[in-house]
């Protein structure tokens, strides 16, 4: 089974609160409260009262803590907190005589760190001064309490720190506002305030994932600091959602702007009006000037605005301002009025102006805040694109896959996306798939010309370079290699690359799953498209400069005439055909740069991809010649033993030839001095490595495979830029000089070199040394020295022990399937311990015990896994270790957790998959920062401490596999996913507190020992929960994903009315149905036992999907719309893929439910594009169908049968029932 800590991923992946919008209507929004009061007794029936009635009079949602049952946990006021909007807090003068008080106040505080809750402080009768938790009147309080945990300093330390926090933000005091009704009259106006300015807007429609960036640029936009004027810019590629992100921003902010005396304006399409009209610049200062001065009736020019009265009047303004699309500085400087390195000149404090743009550097230059405009995420992209195709959501099921590979095209472009779906919608099958064949080769020109304006705005090498790049080097290529490569070719080349990289012509990124630091640069899908067809335009094929299509390559390669335009060939050859060439195929191209016949993973040694390279056939006597203008020769499965006599690779940059016969490269010494990379990977006849010894900038020799070498040359030692050297599966390799020079060595990469005895001396802070499958028993002296390493791999059985006095500072260390005894030695001085921020060790088959040291060498992550003879971890005396992630995985004797794990006090994640614990230390209640327990396959696991319930930070239980396990303590009110799937013996859950648990996933698949009774409570509670749980977080429809409900047998709730056997319901729509809060599914399928052979996958993939439809004059019975499903009586769908983890192992095939809730789209969503009700409004009366379908995968996707659904429509009324 795939655990989700495995060594790849061991971050916790609990939502995070702060990823969602934290906009809400304030009567309609998701919040179940807009506001929360905190308070103390002695003004319950004077002052607050009063405030309450007030909240009341303006339809306030309030809550209040009477609302709260005696005894409550925090945990549970913090999810009031996460379902209430803002909170006000009325500090009188006994307010820290209540601990409880003083508790809510703390937790207040932490909502506001984590998940941006807002805050209105109001002290009545008590200055500021005194509720400082340091000093005054509240202090003195602080310290008298006592017993319990009251009389804890920690305790009383959160107390003060949130009293500061909370006293250091704006607040009213009756000291200023002297009456009460006056005071409270501020405090409602400030709520409405906040609660407006967390509103989004009720349009445009078909916005999607809008929410939460505009919510990212809100905090680098600050309005609520008067002290600065800023500019905040939002860059990124053309058809991004600049524009429309900016609009959105607008809109919100403008009513906020108004209120504070703002003047605003927007200035749209800058750059076209400044190219494309007689007065572009004139034009444009009048007017933005004009709306800014109130003097639209008037003829303002440049001149006049460098009067001394306007730009007095201009001084005193606070602004907010949008330049829609800006593409050079001077364009900025010119409406800025020059004064955009100083605006303090210009504009009064306090102003925000947002500037639009593709070019980074024009940001760089003003000091904007710059936010990059990414693309969407493919949840995003596919409900954008269902938007526009169907007017719904989600595609239906029947169009599901062609829109996936729509959206793919796409890569999260919104105006392709929207252009797409527009063409699409309402379109025929036949139609759709004859439009997406020819998508690349004909693409929409609305796209291709918002693409195009940044390409042709280039100077002509930057253009050509950019060409190189797009077509070339889109993917996987690291920054500094990129550049080096362009070099070759063209002047200045780094800041070339910087520019196209600021002209969002280039993404550039950290790799993704990498905590390497190098940058990786792309080019996105639709620009590389762009790139092709700007290429196709160049006259003929012989007259090209670029190819990729293989046919065309064919036809050049083939017509024996040399195209001399071609400066570059890239075939993938998985796309190729047989081809044969003759020996003078490439004569006369003399232009030719990049040559690339390349397997799209011909990287590894597998037997099938040695056995399909031979694509391309040359004649015995191989090629006359070969370009000497080729910076790039790169060709998987050369077929000839050698490379052409006449060949100068003078220019080569890189050299890739893999998979190949070559025996031999060339005779004697080649003058490389552009080479860099050199890979000859399993070219398995090659005997002798060429003489590479006038590479002086080789940064990287690879021969892995090449099983018939022997000896590396002596001159390899003093490459002196050598970064890399893998001779990983070099068999036969006996000789290695004794030392290498090169003070930039990374990686040095041996494995399965069965025959070296002895490592190559090294002087440089290297990363990696794989020794995996060698003799090796000594490790370079190296090792001793080292002080500081980013990333440091030790690999191989021959490494037994760290060398003495090893104290270096490594930010991850991994020690793989190594034969080490002990990490340190036991007297190993504390001050000579290394630090490791994160340290794996993988398969130490002799690994038995751990140093007490080892929380002290390790800061941030610990995982042991696949370490058989280890039984348990030291004893944890350090109090202050800032240990997040704590992982054992598949140590089958692992048999005890420390009882002194609480001192762990920053753990976030603890993860023991596969261990053969029978309880856990009470001392977990201790870890309050836990988020993330896993348990996964611990199959003698007996019991959970009823102590876990007080950690209140935990959302994550896992506890699939655990057969053992015969009951559930109470748990945690903040817990969103429990996996328990597969707990045999499961029987019994506490009842204190289940039913109150808001499960976003619940997976109970094969626990066949449950009690029903409690089941049935907590279903019959799960409407009400769905709607409580996405509260908790702000967001909108598209934030949270649908809550899943999995359990064994084949009873559907109670408070499904429409069921049916088969997968087919009828459902009758409610006249009125604008209270209509979610929509629940469920079907009854049954479940069946590994087939054998598969007993080992025990994860299962699921799909399943709902469409609802209708048609006119049809009462929705089963001959009702089986054809209606798109352009017809197809209403809307729902689908959901899920990963069920631990799917049912049990011996025979059992019944199970699915159940699965969606929201409505929400009120504010009521009309569709173009004035359209719902479709759930506008058939409100009459009858609608539901089909649903299954599809289970464990190895492979098959269907399965449905024996029952349901669906329930569950609004507002009901609420109260559930």
């Amino acid at each position: 089974m795939s655990s989700p800590f495995s060594s790849s991923s061991t971050t916790s992946s609990s939502i995070d609160p702060m990823a969602a919008s934290s906009g809400s209507c304030v009567y309609y929004g998701p919040w179940e409260y807009d506001v929360f009061l905190c308070f103390r007794g002695e003004t319950r029936g004077s002052f607050t009262s009063h405030v309450m009635a007030a909240l009341s009079d303006k339809k306030i949602r309030t809550f209040i803590d009477t609302m709260l049952g005696k005894g409550e946990s925090i945990a549970e006021l913090l999810s009031v907190l996460k379902r209430s909007a803002v909170s006000v807090i009325i500090f009188s003068e006994r307010f820290a005589d209540s601990p409880w008080c003083l508790d809510e106040v703390a937790t207040i505080s932490r909502s506001m760190k984590e998940f941006g809750h807002r805050v209105i402080p109001v002290f009545y009768n008590v200055d500021p001064s005194e509720v400082d938790g340091d000093t005054g009147s509240y202090a003195a309080m602080i310290e008298k309490h006592s017993g319990g945990r009251y009389g804890d300093p920690k305790v009383k330390l959160k107390w003060r720190d949130a009293l500061k926090e909370i006293v250091d933000k704006a607040g009213l005091t009756s000291h200023e506002i002297r009456l009460d009704s006056q005071l409270i009259k501020a405090i409602v106006d400030n709520v409405l305030k906040e609660l407006i300015n967390m509103s989004p807007s009720l349009e445009p429609k078909n916005l999607v994932g809008i929410d939460s960036r505009v919510w990212e640029v809100e905090r680098l936009l600050d309005v609520n600091r008067s002290d600065d004027i800023r500019i905040v810019g939002l860059w990124g590629m053309p058809g991004i959602g600049k524009t429309t992100l900016a609009r959105a921003l607008y809109r919100r902010l403008t009513n906020l702007s108004k209120e504070d005396g703002y003047k605003h304006y927007f200035v749209p399409n800058i750059n076209a009006k400044w190219k494309g009209q007689r007065d572009g610049l004139e034009g444009l200062q009048k007017e933005l000037y004009s709306n800014l001065l109130s003097e639209q009736d008037q003829n303002i020019t440049s001149r006049d605005l460098e009067t001394s009265y306007r730009r007095a009047r201009l001084f005193r303004l606070k602004v907010f301002i949008v330049l829609d699309d800006v593409e050079v500085l001077s364009q900025l400087e010119s409406l800025l009025l020059g004064d955009v390195l100083n605006l303090t000149k210009l504009f009064a404090l306090g102003s925000r102006i947002i500037v639009t743009t593709r070019n980074r550097k024009v940001l760089e230059v003003a000091m904007a805040r710059i936010y990059h405009v990414e693309q969407l995420s493919p949840q995003e992209s596919l409900r954008l694109f269902s938007m526009y195709s169907f007017r719904q959501e989600t595609p239906p099921t029947s169009r599901r896959y062609q829109s996936v590979t729509a959206v793919g095209y796409c890569q999260g472009n919104p105006l392709a996306l929207r252009v797409l779906g527009c063409t699409l919608f309402r379109k025929s099958e036949s139609y759709w798939q004859s439009f997406l064949d020819g998508l690349r080769k004909n693409p929409k020109r609305e796209i291709h010309d918002v693409l195009r304006r940044s390409y042709d705005e280039l100077g002509g090498d930057e253009k050509r370079m950019f060409l190189d790049i797009a077509c070339f080097f889109r993917r996987n290529y690291s920054k500094s290699h990129l550049i080096k490569m362009m070099a070759c070719s063209y002047y200045s080349a780094y800041s070339r690359v910087e520019d196209l990289i600021d002209k969002a012509l280039l993404i550039c990124e950290h790799q993704s799953n990498s905590n390497d630091d190098e940058l990786i640069v792309e080019v996105h899908d639709l620009l590389h498209e762009m790139a092709w067809n700007i290429i196709s335009e160049e006259s003929d094929l012989g007259n090209r400069s670029r190819l990729e299509n293989a046919e065309d390559v064919r036809k050049l390669l083939t017509a024996r005439k040399g195209a001399r335009a071609t400066e570059g060939i890239n075939l993938d050859l998985s796309k190729a055909e047989e081809m044969h060439l003759g020996s003078d195929a490439f004569l006369g191209m003399d232009r030719l740069r990049f040559l690339k016949f390349s397997w799209p993973d011909s990287s590894s040694s597998s037997s099938k991809n040695n056995a399909r390279t031979c694509k391309i056939h040359l004649s015995k006597s191989g090629l006359d010649s070969l370009p000497h203008e080729l910076r790039m020769l790169w060709w998987d499965g050369f077929p000839s033993s050698s490379l052409p006599s006449n060949f100068s690779p003078n220019s080569l940059v890189e050299l890739c030839i893999r998979h190949s016969p070559l025996a031999q490269c060339w005779d004697g010494v080649q003058d490389f001095v552009n080479l860099r990379w050199f890979d000859l990977s399993y070219c398995a006849n090659l005997i002798i490595v060429p003489d590479l010894s006038k590479a002086t900038h080789l940064e990287s020799l690879k021969l892995t495979g090449c099983k018939t070498i022997v000896e590396l040359p002596s001159f390899v030692e003093y490459l002196d830029k050598l970064t890399l050297l893998d001779l990983g599966a070099c068999e036969n390799l006996e000789i290695l000089p004794p030392k290498l020079d090169s003070k930039h060595l990374k990686h040095v990469i041996l494995y399965d070199c069965r025959k070296i005895n002895q490592c190559p001396e090294f002087t440089s802070n290297w990363d990696t040394l794989d020794l995996r499958g060698t003799p090796i028993t000594t490790l370079p002296v190296a090792i001793h020295k080292l002080k500081e390493a980013r990333k440091l791999s030790l690999h191989g059985e021959s490494i037994t022990s760290l060398p003495d006095g090893f104290s270096a500072s490594i930010k991850e260390f991994r020690l793989c399937h190594t034969a080490i005894q002990k990490i340190l030695p036991s007297d190993h001085r504390d001050f000579l311990l290394p630090r490791i921020s994160r340290l794996e060790l993988v398969g130490s088959s002799n690994l038995a015990t751990l140093s007490k040291s080892l929380w002290k060498m390790v800061t941030k992550e610990l995982l042991i896994m696949d370490s058989q003879m280890l039984k348990t971890i030291p004893e944890i005396s350090v109090v202050d270790s800032s240990l997040k992630v704590l992982v054992v995985e598949d140590c089958r004797a692992f048999r005890r957790l420390p009882s002194s794990i609480g001192n762990l006090k920053s753990l976030e994640v603890l993860a023991l998959i596969g261990a053969a614990i029978r309880m856990l230390p009470s001392s977990v209640q201790e870890l309050d920062q836990l988020r993330t327990l896993d348990l996964t396959n611990c199959k003698m696991l007996e019991s959970i401490p009823g102590a876990i319930s007080r950690l209140d930070r935990l959302s994550q239980l896992y506890l699939l596999g655990c057969e053992s396990l015969r009951s559930l303590p109470e748990l945690p009110l903040n817990v969103k996913l429990l996996v328990a799937s597969n707990c045999k013996s499961l029987q019994t859950v506490s009842s204190n507190n289940f039913s109150k648990l808001h499960f976003l996933n619940l997976n109970l698949v094969g626990c066949l020992q449950l009690d029903r009774k409690l089941l049935r409570r907590m279903l019959a509670k799960l409407p009400l929960q769905d709607v409580s749980q996405r509260t908790q977080y702000g967001g909108g429809v598209g934030e949270i994903p649908p809550s899943t409900v999995l359990y064994p047998g084949s009873e559907l709730p109670e408070w499904f009315p429409n069921k049916s056997m088969g997968h087919f319901v009828t459902v009758p729509l409610p006249r009125n149905c604008k209270r209509l809060k979610l929509f629940a599914f469920a079907v009854v399928y049954s479940l069946e036992p590994p087939v054998s052979g598969d007993e080992e996958k025990t994860d299962m993939h699921m799909h399943i999907s709902s469409e609802c439809f209708t048609k006119p004059g049809c009462g929705g019975g089963h001959g009702c719309g089986s054809d209606e499903l798109v352009g017809g009586g197809g209403l809307t769908s729902w689908n959901i893929c899920m990963n069920v983890m631990g799917s049912f192992n049990g011996g025979v095939a059992t019944d199970h439910v699915f159940l699965w809730l969606h929201h409505r789209a929400g009120e504010d969503r009521e009309e569709e594009e173009e004035g359209k009700l719902a479709w759930y409004l506008k058939h409100s009366g009459r009858d609608v169908s539901f089909r649903f379908s299954l599809q289970l995968k464990r190895g492979e996707m098959k269907p399965c049968q449905i024996k029952r659904c349901g669906v329930s429509l569950v609004f507002h009324t009901n609420f109260g029932n559930l």
